[in-house]
């Protein structure tokens, strides 16, 4: 969960997935992904209220953030403000202050998050130095120090400071198993589960909006199977995504908001049996034992190990092991503040020791 406040020290005319309070006099805003936790106050009044009186100020983001985002008719009056970049392209943006005159200029580039779909790093560049903010991500180990937009030349540029996603940065989640592991867990339990018969069926209790769409596509293209959705709208213009999720209630494998699929199975046919299967990593690291990718947890009911963010040694790799020279990590997340001293001492000695730690309470 983001307790980001919006702004960074060294550009606090920008203000980053937060929308409300100090935040409504900043000069450019940006929008990571569309997670609510992300996007506070995005829609309020007192922000539509600030549009109104400029005409300058815009909102930066990838071009699927920007699809997803329109596709619901509260963000509509955003819809001339949003300025799509693309990912991996270095662009410069003019910051105006309408009030003095005042305008300087910043380079901004967009890099994969590997959170959901959209998600994105931003590596701003200008007089106050190299600063990278992360949103959520989840990268595997070696995919950041592969990023050539981090690097200059053969070496990793020199970044100021990090605003880094610290959502699972505790030891208690030191090893979360990779995407292509989970996937394989969840599609044997559900191989299992629908090939008994045709009134088999499966219900993924997906607790976000978007960040599962590697999970669905990847169950359809191996079994087979549409995955079974509330709306298909956020997909239209995401073809790769749209041909493996479905409005058929008669699928098998269901991801729906409710989870009476027994009312949709005709009804007039024999009964259907449902497993229910549940996508989560808070509930795996508070087990005391190491446990499976996939957990019965009763009769019809499971577990399974997926998650969206990075874990404790995902994220001691992107800062330490990638070679950024980075002097200040400022934690996005509030699960950070809750950790011990030991836990701080050893992030900060994974690395390079002329990385510097500081946790600046202000900031949750």
């Amino acid at each position: 969960m983001s307790s980001f406040g919006g702004r960074m020290r060294e550009y606090p005319w920008l203000s980053i997935d937060r929308f409300d309070r100090e935040n409504l006099r900043a000069r450019a805003y940006f929008l990571s992904h569309c997670h609510k936790d992300h996007m506070k106050g995005l829609r309020a009044p007192s922000l539509k209220r600030r549009l109104e009186c400029s005409l300058k100020v815009h909102l930066y983001c990838s071009p699927v953030t920007k699809e997803l985002l329109l596709t619901s008719p509260k963000y509509k009056f955003w819809e001339h403000r949003i300025v799509a970049l693309e990912v991996e392209t270095p662009t410069q943006i003019s910051l105006l202050d309408e009030a003095s005159g005042e305008k300087e200029d910043i380079v901004v580039t967009l890099l994969p998050a590997g959170h959901c779909p959209g998600s994105v790093m931003f590596l701003f560049q200008g007089q106050n130095g190299t600063v990278l903010y992360t949103g959520d991500f989840r990268l595997a180990k070696g995919e950041a120090a592969r990023m050539e937009l981090l690097h200059s030349g053969t070496r990793v540029k020199d970044i100021q400071s990090v605003y880094l996603d610290t959502t699972f940065c505790d030891p208690r989640f030191y090893q979360i198993p990779s995407r292509e592991e989970c996937l394989n867990g969840i599609l044997e339990l559900v191989r299992s589960w629908i090939t008994l018969s045709r009134y088999h069926v499966v219900w993924l209790n997906c607790k976000a909006a978007y960040g599962y769409e590697y999970l669905f596509t990847n169950l359809s293209e191996e079994l087979g199977v549409k995955v079974h959705v509330n709306k298909l709208d956020m997909f239209k213009n995401m073809p790769e995504i749209l041909y493996h999720v479905t409005t058929d209630r008669h699928t098998q494998i269901h991801a729906c908001r409710h989870p009476r699929v027994a009312l949709w199975i005709c009804p007039e046919m024999e009964p259907f049996t449902y497993n229910w299967c549940q996508p989560s990593t808070m509930w795996f690291g508070e087990r005391t034992r190491k446990t499976n990718i996939i957990v019965r947890t009763g009769e019809s009911s499971y577990r399974a190990c997926f998650s969206f963010h990075s874990s404790y040694s995902e994220v001691c790799t992107m800062v330490f092991a990638s070679g950024m020279n980075t002097s200040i990590i400022f934690p996005l997340s509030r699960l950070f503040s809750k950790l011990k001293s030991s836990s701080l001492i050893n992030l900060s000695s994974y690395g390079s020791c002329s990385i510097i730690l500081i946790i600046f309470v202000a900031l949750f």
